[in-house]
């Protein structure tokens, strides 16, 4: 008999593999009603196309204002047009690691810890902070031509003078008072002013007040913190944050207004407790309909993805000197309609693109790993299997692999503790042209718990819209 295999998923590795171990490295889904209900199809997420090659140092920021994108390279600060013209701007003193960044309009701030710098976009003058009332800051936002940071270590909010971000006042702060944890990060939404704490969060507004201006909104207090400098974004009229509680850790939360609910999957939690959260980072952006909550934790080497269009997880992964690491993409910006990345390893800056289908030369490898198959522990022949993959979509000149684009597949019968040899197969795709190819593997054998694997590295579209089994049950 035909049975369907639920071959379109999200990440769900479960900390037992006859739960689950589904993987979902570089596809993403995307809905396909005219498929059926709730019926969901592959893609390969977007590749890299290399825009501008700046030099040896780790992106450390991209900041688009106005027709350019502002970039910190290592200790670098340099502005780019459209067009790709670079001017170097300055240096800051440190080469590594997030910083913050923010515009009131006529000038940039830029803060690391206990040092800022300040862009003047007429003067075009690049100068440090030396106010002695300037208290550092990890972070820095701005609302109503003030820029506001925290001073690190402790509670504290200091605020800028209006329009001014090399001036400071010494008594121009307060105190998130609600709970007695140390601010972690802050972040603005819709002019509301979000302190994330070790434990709690706060909303705070402009009163309009004389010395200090800024105060908690009544009733605003959210009982979840945050555990990472830069591990928070917004998108679509939500902030996001990587927190925790006083009852445990490891959870990613989104707020719509002011009421905070969990996003992340009971096996994203577990995959975010085994990784060092203290540099993990957020961006976020929209792309062909689908808004992208990127986490990355350096440390840890992994990168996982929230599409919030969809509500459904999946990781990225980048092939760096032939070594499977985190996604490469350290931040994001928006120039003229392109979505610019930057590159931690090499100083490249890119063009990220749905029909680029490697990154910068070096292969895109997606993985789909599908969930357990099971029927009560009966044994399960399986005659044949079917993925439905978009053919034609090879190149007419290139690598052999692109022209004629093969991937791997391969098969367990233990629940994904073990796998067969992989097979080189065309699984549907084909040369181009050729339309009516279908992917099809023979003879997998008898087993109980049966888990497919889908691996494709060939520099070609990618879309995967379900797979079927000639299968019959051993009562």
């Amino acid at each position: 008999m035909k049975i369907e295999i639920p071959f379109c998923g999200h990440a769900y590795e479960s900390e037992s593999v006859l739960i689950s171990s589904q993987s979902c490295n570089n596809f993403y889904l995307r809905p396909y009603p005219e498929l059926g209900e709730n019926r969901m199809a592959l893609f390969g997420t977007p590749g890299l196309e290399l825009w501008i090659a700046l030099g040896a140092g780790e992106i450390r920021a991209l900041f688009s204002y106005g027709s350019y994108i502002y970039v910190v390279r290592g200790n670098n600060f340099q502005r780019i047009n459209a067009a790709g013209d670079v001017t170097n701007i300055g240096t800051i003193n440190n080469s590594s690691g997030q910083i913050g960044i923010e515009s009131n309009g006529l000038d940039i701030t830029i803060v690391g810890g206990g040092w800022g710098y300040v862009y003047d976009l007429t003067t075009e003058v690049f100068v440090e902070i030396t106010d002695e009332d300037f208290p550092g800051g990890n972070n820095i936002i701005q609302t109503d031509g003030y820029y506001l940071v925290n001073k690190p270590g402790t509670g504290q909010i200091w605020r800028s003078d209006w329009n001014d971000g090399l001036s400071w006042h010494g008594l121009a702060f307060s105190t998130a008072g609600g709970d007695p944890d140390n601010i972690v990060s802050i972040i603005v939404d819709h002019r509301d002013i979000w302190i994330i704490g070790e434990y709690s969060t706060e909303i705070w507004y402009n009163t309009g007040a004389e010395t200090f201006n800024f105060a908690r909104i009544e009733g605003a207090f959210i009982e979840q913190g945050g555990t990472s400098l830069h591990a928070r974004t917004k998108a679509n009229n939500a902030v996001y944050w990587l927190g925790q509680d006083r009852l445990g850790v490891a959870q990613v939360f989104q707020a719509v207004g002011r009421q905070p609910k969990t996003v992340s999957t009971f096996p994203i939690s577990r995959i975010i407790s085994q990784c060092d959260q203290s540099d993990a980072f957020m961006f976020s952006y929209q792309q062909a309909g689908h808004t992208h909550i990127v986490l990355t934790f350096p440390s840890s080497d992994v990168t996982l993805v929230y599409d919030s269009t969809i509500g459904m997880w999946h990781q990225r992964s980048s092939l760096i000197n032939g070594v499977t690491r985190r996604w490469r993409v350290n931040s994001h910006a928006l120039l003229a309609g392109d979505h610019i990345v930057g590159d931690y390893v090499n100083g490249k800056l890119y063009k990220l693109k749905t029909n680029v289908y490697d990154e910068d030369g070096d292969p895109m490898v997606a993985t789909r790993v599908t969930p357990v198959i099971r029927s009560k522990q009966n044994k399960i022949t399986i005659d044949e299997v079917e993925l439905v993959i978009e053919p034609g979509v090879g190149l007419i000149t290139g690598n052999n692999e692109d022209v004629d684009p093969q991937a791997q597949f391969s098969w367990s019968k233990d629940g994904g503790r073990t796998w067969s040899a992989e097979l080189n197969v065309s699984l549907g795709m084909g040369e181009i042209g050729e339309y009516e190819n279908v992917a099809k593997v023979w003879q997998l054998g008898q087993g109980t718990n049966w888990v497919f694997k889908c691996v494709i590295s060939a520099a070609v579209k990618r879309v995967i819209l379900g797979a079927t089994m000639e299968a019959e049950e051993d009562a």
